[in-house]
């Protein structure tokens, strides 16, 4: 395929960080339409009535189906339109290392969570991982210099997590930061839910703006996996967006285009002895907490923006339909 202008992407009717980052990423690329059969995840051209949705969906150069619009709770509203379109791409933005569907069934397949120890990997499967969006930028861009960022930070450490039987490893990262840090009036331990939404982004109900503002204003951002020991994150690129030095556990043997390296772009923590120590380590070396959070912020601009992720989709489609 040597031209694409259109694409249709068969989205959940919720905000999902790997569609909100594919939207997003193509509408800055010029000649390029994305339509959705939803208004959310940052389609500017959403397409409401089915038999609508079935004509434009043959007529796109790409079709793609993203596992969240799956749900069962869509599937009076997507199911008729997979009844009678077959998408060329699937966008498996799950949480889980296992495949949301057979890979073998699509001309591409792209997944948010790769392991290649777990399983053999098919040729047309591909990493395909979150981008940090504009929003994530809250007071300052991409193109911002980073130092000026560090020196409006008044707060030491943020660690704004929720721990729940999906995912078990962060209680006991909750509980030390608390016994820790609770009474630290530089520090924050727990979830925040102040500030104003997210404009008409509907991100179930997460993302006020109370939320960034305590990135923005810390330097450490502590971070876990997530369910299903996913190795990324919405936070972990909400806090590089926002300058913050990241904590974080190992990401291998987890495949990420263009990583973030361990001691380069974040610290790694291994368990939480570990955490404690490096924490205090970084917290009465600023210089050195500064550097490391100013090449992860220089990383994600070249590699990890919407826009490259959209290229990214692009280049992609191109090689395999």
């Amino acid at each position: 395929m040597e031209r694409i202008k259109t694409v249709f992407v068969i989205a959940p009717y919720h905000y999902d960080y790997s569609v909100a980052a594919i939207i997003q990423g193509l509408n800055k690329i010029p000649d390029i339409k994305v339509f959705a059969n939803s208004d959310h995840n940052h389609c500017s051209h959403p397409v409401v009535k089915l038999q609508t949705q079935k004509q434009v969906a043959k007529l796109a150069d790409v079709t793609v189906l993203t596992h969240s619009a799956l749900e069962g709770k869509y599937a009076q509203f997507v199911q008729p339109l997979l009844d009678e379109v077959k998408p060329d791409v699937f966008l498996d933005g799950s949480d889980y290392c296992e495949y949301e569907a057979n890979p073998k069934d699509y001309k591409l397949y792209l997944k948010r969570e790769l392991d290649p120890t777990q399983r053999p990997i098919e040729n047309n499967v591909k990493p395909f991982i979150f981008a940090a969006e504009d929003r994530f930028f809250t007071r300052a861009a991409p193109t911002s210099i980073h130092r000026s960022l560090w020196a409006q930070k008044t707060q030491k450490m943020a660690c704004i997590m929720t721990a729940c039987d999906k995912r078990p490893w962060r209680f006991e990262v909750l509980d030390r930061m608390k016994k820790n840090y609770e009474n630290d009036n530089e520090s924050f331990v727990g979830e925040i839910r102040t500030g104003e939404k997210p404009g008409d982004l509907d991100t179930g109900d997460r993302h006020f703006t109370g939320y960034f503002d305590k990135l923005f204003d810390s330097k450490i951002s502590v971070d876990a996996w997530g369910c299903g020991g996913a190795r990324q994150t919405g936070r972990f690129w909400e806090s590089v967006a926002n300058g913050c030095l990241v904590f974080y556990p190992p990401i291998e043997p987890y495949v990420w285009p263009n990583t973030f390296e361990a001691g380069k772009h974040f610290v790694v923590y291994n368990n939480i002895e570990d955490l404690d120590n490096k924490l205090r380590y970084y917290m009465e070396n600023d210089d050195e907490a500064r550097i490391i959070a100013e090449e992860a912020w220089k990383h994600m601009a070249r590699h990890h923006t919407t826009k490259v992720r959209g290229e990214e989709f692009i280049s992609l489609c191109k090689r395999y339909l």
